[in-house]
């Protein structure tokens, strides 16, 4: 058993932990790159489609 951020935890347990953790960062990394990168932007580009379509 060893003492982790969570308790005491078996080596088996305390490799989950940190593959999670790891995962987490990078999750958090991408989704400020993406948001950096205009990813989640819906109103990026030369305007609006809608309004240059002539009836």
């Amino acid at each position: 058993m060893r003492h982790t951020e969570y308790g005491y935890a078996s080596p088996a347990e305390n490799h989950c932990y940190r593959d999670l953790e790891r995962w987490l960062a990078d999750k958090k990394r991408r989704e400020c790159r993406a948001k950096k990168r205009g990813a989640f932007n819906l109103h990026k580009g030369g305007g609006d489609h809608t309004k240059s379509k002539t009836l």
